[in-house]
């Protein structure tokens, strides 16, 4: 049964498990923060920032590793569509969709390191209209439409092969 799968499939194979856990663990993650931590940390300021700090620095650690396990998977996955037959326009066309978002997830996160990215902060005027777009919040709805868009990455490139 497995002896008929070649090496190159295997490698396949690991590459998507390593994509697919890269990005469970930096969306969930993240959900996590956006969703459990910052909400405990408006109720409760002076007893949960002192253990976000250590939280933090750990969460920082994985988003590195994540972000580098998604990137040099993501590069690997999309020479191999893109060296065979298979892939069709409406493939293309969401893969270019898929990388801009996730570009824009990369940005995001590059921007609150740079801004050194405060939850407890507040943004007001404009900024306040226009959190939802680059806020935090953001990168956990980016990352479920990035899962999303790979589901459908998945079901143009089966339906491409099936014809």
């Amino acid at each position: 049964m497995f002896g008929d799968i070649a090496a190159g499939d295997w490698f396949m194979l690991l590459v998507r498990w390593v994509h697919a856990i890269g990005a469970v663990a930096w969306i969930g993650g993240s959900a996590f923060f956006a969703f459990v931590l910052r909400p405990v940390e408006a109720a409760n300021p002076e007893l949960v920032r002192p253990v976000l700090r250590s939280i933090g620095s750990v969460y920082r650690e994985m988003v590195d590793i994540a972000v580098i396990a998604i990137i040099v998977s993501g590069l690997i996955l999309m020479f191999d569509r893109l060296t065979g037959d298979d892939a069709s326009p409406a493939w293309f066309i969401v893969l270019g969709v898929k990388l801009a978002l996730a570009l824009w997830m990369f940005y995001l996160v590059w921007h609150f390191r740079q801004s050194d990215f405060s939850p407890a902060v507040k943004p007001t005027g404009i900024s306040a209209r226009l959190s939802w777009l680059v806020g935090y919040n953001a990168m956990v709805f980016l990352g479920v439409v990035v899962f999303l868009l790979a589901s459908l990455l998945r079901v143009l490139f089966e339906t491409t092969i099936s014809s």
